[in-house]
């Protein structure tokens, strides 16, 4: 019970945030097990030596020096630094609420205490956004904190309004690669200057299926890998970090995730077309897993909670070793299966890094469901402490110089 204690607290903060909702126990549906379905694959520690913080303006890549050049003994490392936070923090720091811009004003109390690692911004923001965000990054009690949108043009833009419509990406699939990129650096830059670190894009799926549309850059495999490639670079180029989504693919799913169950052709059709794309991303991006039933992989649970899919595909097999975002944990194809507590659970178990967990009343029980998994040993603290690593890099936060709240 040695992580539960600190429960009580989170739920005296959850009070404190404004929240309606008490932190519960977890009620799991009977359907799917809080622990790893089948063997969990092998999760190393990896750092990428090449990262995109949410303070720099460039894509910058750090080499390890063969040469000493200093007699000091060595410090600990990262992944020690991250072992030595209160426990309370960690959990904060791999859960990302969706609000819209009037949220953020609770996301500021939040990320003040260490819950969260910032907010999915939702909703047209509007001119107060960057005052908004200002007084979220300064509350932090952890740093830089992540403030993400979906700017992927077309149908799902967030700025449109602000700054001008961005063209979908079915349209910049007949544009030249150059341009791409350029149309993505540009509005990089611009949300960037409101206040935005992450932007939820570019999609990768690959064809028009439900939920996706023109959202897609093509159905031809080769085109959007090489749009989306540009798209990703385009983003970096403007400073902040791109996802690349909906791994392993949306574009051909026979519904929309959504709403319900979305089911993909066979792991063995994916591996043609589907993954492909996602076998290319530029260093620095970062990646989201959708909630997409894989026949022959996930054994009837969304890839976003299927070690098989995070970690035996995504990170063994295509060798990715970024920060890995779920989904909206709170979308009807998990929603349908189990609640958002239990699915947070599930999904840093498979090993995604950031769990976006819906509105901010799921903080609290979400980071109940984790203490409790860390408690009856299906969550290994290693896996947490990977994780927080991970974001912490992408946020440009050195977790040696990080001292936080107690959980």
């Amino acid at each position: 019970m040695r992580y539960l204690v600190v429960v009580g607290a989170l739920a005296l903060l959850a009070g404190a945030c404004g929240s309606s909702r008490e932190a519960a126990p977890v009620t799991t549906a009977p359907v799917i097990s809080t622990t790893t379905p089948g063997p969990h694959p092998t999760r190393a520690s990896t750092t990428s030596t090449t990262t995109t913080s949410l303070t720099s303006t460039t894509s910058t890549t750090t080499t390890t020096s063969t040469t000493t050049t200093t007699s000091r003994p060595p410090g600990p490392t990262a992944i020690e630094c991250v072992a030595d936070l209160a426990i309370g923090l960690r959990v904060g720091q791999v859960l990302l609420p969706v609000v819209d811009q009037a949220g953020l004003a609770v996301v500021a109390d939040l990320a003040g205490r260490g819950l969260v690692a910032g907010a999915v911004v939702i909703g047209s923001p509007g001119d107060g956004f960057p005052a908004a965000v200002a007084a979220v990054q300064e509350a932090s009690a952890t740093g830089p904190v992540v403030i993400a949108v979906d700017e992927e043009g077309g149908t799902v833009q967030r700025f449109g309004a602000l700054l001008g419509e961005l063209p979908s990406a079915a349209r910049m699939g007949a544009m030249s690669i150059g341009d791409v990129r350029e149309l993505a650096r540009e509005r990089a830059v611009a949300i960037g200057a409101l206040g935005v670190t992450v932007n939820l894009a570019p999609v990768l799926d690959v064809g028009s299926g439900p939920g996706i549309g023109t959202r897609s850059f093509s159905d031809d495999p080769m085109v959007v890998s090489t749009h989306g490639l540009a798209f990703a670079e385009g983003i970096l180029d403007g400073g902040l970090v791109p996802v690349a989504k909906h791994f392993p693919g949306h574009g051909r799913a026979n519904a929309d995730s959504h709403d319900e169950t979305a089911t993909t052709p066979p792991l063995d059709e994916l591996r043609l077309v589907d993954l492909l794309p996602f076998g290319v991303l530029p260093a620095g991006a970062a990646v989201m897993v959708g909630h997409l039933v894989v026949p022959g992989l996930t054994d009837g649970l969304p890839a976003s909670l299927s070690a098989a899919a995070v970690t035996g595909i995504l990170r063994d097999e295509l060798g990715f070793d970024g920060v890995v975002l779920t989904d909206d944990l709170a979308m009807g194809a998990v929603a349908q299966m189990i609640d958002v507590p239990t699915a947070a659970r599930l999904a840093l178990i498979a090993g995604a890094d950031l769990l976006m967990v819906g509105p901010h009343e799921n903080v609290v029980p979400a980071a109940w469901s984790l203490m409790a998994a860390l408690d009856d040993g299906s969550l290994d603290e290693r896996w947490l402490d990977e994780a927080v690593e991970r974001v912490l890099a992408m946020r440009g936060v050195d977790p040696c110089a990080l001292v936080g709240p107690e959980g």
